[in-house]
C-alpha cells in the first residue's frame, strides 16, 4: 500500500510516455549540444566490496543494525504495524550536492559530461531520492520461502538509471535532451526465493535487478566515492530476467542467469544475454577474487539507434590488510559490432562509423582507510580507453584522480567530498582536456 501510494505520486509528477528509444547515456551517437552520457562510478564502505558471500553480507547488516537498535525513520514509524507484522521492511534516502568545477562560463557551466550522474557544474542538485519496500529472504533458513524488492528512484540521476522500454522517454523530452528532473519508476523489481537444497543455498531472482558486474552501485550509501568511474558507467547499471546465485561451500560462490541486455526492460530492444560470474574467497575473507560476464550478441541496433546487448568481462580483486585497510582492483573490458553514427577522433577530428566494431576497457583501483567508525578516506585512480568513442562520444584515454571524504554524522546522515582530476586524451570537456570537480554532498537515510 506504502509503495502503491509512492509510486502513484511519482508518475502524476510527471513520468513521460516513453518511446522504442534510448535512455540518454546509450543516445544515438551523433553528438548534440550535449554529448550523449555515458560514465557510471561507485564502490563500498565499512565492507568492501564483493568480498564477502552475498547472502551473509546483507543479513549480517541487518542484524548489527537490530542489535544496536539503529531502526531508520520509515521502519520507526512502520513499527507494530501490520506492514512490519507480514515481514516487510522499508527504507530510503536522498542525496543532494553542489558540485564545484573548472568549468565557467553561461554556455558550459551546466555540465560536466561525460562525467555522469553528478553532472551539473557550479550548481545545487537533488540527485537521488529512493524508496524501497522490500520482503527480505533469510539465508540460513532450512525451509524455502520468498521475498521481493520495489525500488524507485527520483532525481538528476534518472537519466543515466532509467532502462530501455521502461520511462526512457524522459531522456528525450527536452528538446531531444533529457529533462534536468525525472522519475525512474523501477530501479529494481523483482521477486526471489531461497533455495536451501540447492548447493549449500541458492537464491533465485526474477525480474528487474542491480547487475552483477561492477564493484560500484547506483545506491550512493554503497559507495566510497561521491562520483562514479568512467568504467562503471560504460557498463550495465540493471539486467532483466532470471538470476540464481548458488553458495557452492564456504569459499565459491557462482552467478548464473538469463537476461534480455544491459539496461533495457521487456520490449522492442530486449535481447537475450547470458549473465554469470564465480567468486572465490578466502578464510576471513582477507581476499577475493571473481570473475564475472555478460555475452549475448553484441550489436549496435541500428534499427532503435540502442546500444543493449554487448559482451562484458569482468576481474574483480578485493585484499583487506587489515580492518582499517582495504586494497581493491575492477578491470573490465567490452565490445559490441555494427556501430554507425558520428564522433569525435583522439585528433578533434569528426570521424564516422559505418557499421564498425568497438571496444572500451577500463583499470579502476581502489585504496580505503577508515580512520574511525565515522569517517574513511578513498584514493581512486582510473584508466579507461573509450577506443572509438562509442561511450561518451569523444574516443581515448580518460586517466582520473580522485580523493575521497566520507563523515557518518550518525547512521541517517551522512557528509560527503572528493577532489576528482580527469585528463582526456581527446578534448572531451567543453573542448578542454582537463576538468576539476569538488562535489560536497549530503546524505539522509531513512
Amino acid at each position: 500500500m506504502v509503495y502503491s501510494w509512492l509510486m502513484s505520486g511519482l508518475m502524476v509528477a510527471g513520468q513521460a510516455v516513453q518511446p522504442s528509444g534510448s535512455p540518454a547515456r546509450f543516445a544515438p551517437l551523433t553528438i548534440p549540444e550535449v554529448p550523449p552520457a555515458g560514465t557510471i562510478y561507485s564502490v563500498r564502505q565499512d565492507v568492501p566490496p564483493n568480498t564477502t558471500s552475498p547472502f551473509k553480507e546483507k543479513r549480517e547488516a541487518e542484524e548489527m543494525a537490530e542489535e544496536k537498535g539503529d531502526k531508520l525513520f520509515l521502519m520507526k514509524v512502520l513499527e507494530g504495524t501490520a506492514f512490519q507484522a507480514s515481514g516487510l521492511s522499508a527504507r530510503g534516502y536522498t542525496e543532494a550536492n553542489y558540485n564545484i568545477s573548472n568549468q565557467t562560463g553561461q554556455t558550459v557551466r551546466k555540465n560536466n559530461l561525460p562525467q555522469a550522474m553528478n553532472y551539473m557544474g557550479n550548481q545545487f542538485m537533488m540527485e537521488q531520492t529512493s524508496i524501497t519496500v522490500e520482503k527480505l529472504l533469510d539465508f540460513e533458513s532450512k525451509d524455502f520461502h520468498w521475498g521481493f524488492n520495489l525500488t524507485a528512484l527520483a532525481g538528476t540521476d534518472y537519466r543515466f538509471t532509467v532502462s530501455n522500454n521502461l520511462a526512457a522517454g524522459q531522456t528525450t523530452a527536452n528538446g531531444g535532451l533529457p529533462n534536468t528532473y525525472g522519475i525512474d519508476p523501477m530501479t529494481q523489481g523483482y521477486i526471489n526465493a531461497w533455495l536451501p537444497g540447492l548447493g549449500q543455498g541458492t537464491e533465485v531472482k526474477l525480474g528487474k535487478f542491480w547487475t552483477t558486474i561492477f564493484n560500484e552501485s547506483i545506491d550512493p550509501t554503497l559507495n566510497r566515492t561521491v562520483s562514479r568511474a568512467a568504467t562503471f558507467m560504460t557498463n550495465p547499471f540493471t539486467n532483466t530476467g532470471v538470476l540464481a546465485t548458488t553458495k557452492l561451500n564456504d569459499r565459491w560462490t557462482m552467478n548464473n542467469g538469463a537476461v534480455m541486455g544491459a539496461d533495457v526492460f521487456f520490449g522492442p530492444a530486449a535481447q537475450f544475454n547470458y549473465l554469470g560470474g564465480i567468486k572465490y574467497e578466502t578464510e576471513g575473507a582477507t581476499d577475493s577474487i571473481a570473475f564475472n560476464t555478460m555475452i549475448g550478441p553484441a550489436a549496435y541496433n541500428q534499427n532503435l539507434a540502442v546500444l543493449t546487448s554487448y559482451d562484458v568481462f569482468e576481474i574483480l580483486y578485493s585484499h583487506n590488510f587489515n580492518e582499517d585497510w582495504n586494497y581493491t582492483l575492477d578491470v573490465m573490458y567490452s565490445f559490441a559490432n555494427n556501430f554507425q553514427g558520428t564522433v569525435t577522433n583522439r585528433d578533434g577530428s569528426i570521424y564516422v562509423l559505418n557499421n564498425e566494431w568497438a571496444n572500451w576497457y577500463g583499470f579502476v583501483n581502489y585504496l580505503t582507510y577508515n580512520i574511525n567508525d565515522k569517517m574513511s578516506t578513498t584514493t581512486r585512480v582510473e584508466f579507461f580507453d573509450d577506443c572509438k568513442g562509442i561511450r561518451t562520444g569523444f574516443a581515448g584515454l580518460y586517466s582520473t584522480f580522485t580523493q575521497a571524504l566520507t563523515y557518518k554524522v550518525k547512521d541517517g546522515f551522512w557528509i560527503r567530498s572528493e577532489l576528482r582530476y580527469d585528463y582526456a586524451q581527446s578534448r572531451a570537456y567543453q573542448g578542454q582536456h582537463g576538468l576539476f570537480t569538488l562535489p560536497i554532498d549530503f546524505i539522509i537515510r531513512y
